[in-house]
């Protein structure tokens, strides 16, 4: 799936109530703006958020000057690139109203199609990797929601979700009565590649103008500590180490 020369490492939130709540999802937002500070000062080429609800992705943009991309936004951006309206097809019904959300804020409401939900829960779904009784009912209950989504109008469907696409892959599953199935893992691994080229070429990804405008460095040495301590950000702590040393040798 990635390049060879390619190599990524695996961070996870501290909680990870992601997929329930988004109150909580926005206290794990935290989590990921700190690990993604960190990977820019450690080094790391890009970014890439693998929860399909897109958390925290506008804020990480207006922090680091790597490429940050997501699963929710490269899968659509992606799937118009495939067929003239997506569908997006999920398991948790809490997710409807923030895909919506985010369907609209990547300006592609002309594109969606539909959203459907599965009549299984995430655990059920989970289960069908083991239980080969229940396989077959997750199964028929994606396809049907698939189905229902071609009927209006959909040519693209988005397994809406890392454990959906998991799962759809693991029982060998590419498309439904001639719509591909969009493997948004896939995507997101070679839209971050491409990103990180782009970068090295363009010599920037992010614009500064207006949505993802940074702070001020003043603005982030002045509450950078505070920020870190309330909120346990360790990145911020050390990103405000490097303001220094920088000050430091510009002094000398």
């Amino acid at each position: 799936m990635k390049s060879p020369d390619v190599e990524f490492e695996l961070r996870g939130t501290r909680v990870g109530r992601i997929d329930s709540f988004r109150f909580f999802e926005v206290l794990d937002w935290v989590s990921i703006l700190d690990s993604v500070v960190g990977a820019e000062q450690d080094g790391f080429d890009a970014v890439a958020i693998g929860n399909i609800l897109d958390p925290a992705l506008r804020e990480a943009r207006s922090m680091v000057d790597i490429p940050v991309l997501a699963l929710g936004e490269t899968s659509m951006l992606t799937a118009c690139m495939m067929g003239s309206q997506f569908s997006l097809v999920g398991v948790n019904p809490y997710f409807g109203g923030r895909f919506e959300e985010n369907v609209a804020r990547y300006g592609l409401r002309d594109r969606l199609a539909s959203i459907e939900c599965m009549g299984l829960t995430p655990h059920e779904l989970d289960a069908c990797f083991s239980d080969h009784g229940g396989r077959q009912k997750a199964i028929d209950s994606f396809v049907a929601a698939a189905r229902a989504s071609l009927e209006k109008g959909a040519e693209v469907v988005i397994p809406a979700g890392g454990r959906l696409t998991a799962f759809l892959n693991a029982v060998g599953i590419r498309e439904v009565d001639g719509a591909p199935l969009l493997d948004g893992t896939v995507s997101l691994v070679t839209a971050v590649e491409s990103a990180v080229r782009i970068h090295r070429q363009a010599g920037a990804f992010v614009s500064r103008r207006r949505l993802y405008a940074r702070a001020p460095v003043a603005s982030i040495q002045d509450s950078a500590a505070e920020y870190a301590d309330g909120y346990n950000v360790p990145a911020l702590k050390r990103l405000l180490g490097s303001f220094d040393s920088t000050t430091q040798r510009s002094e000398e």
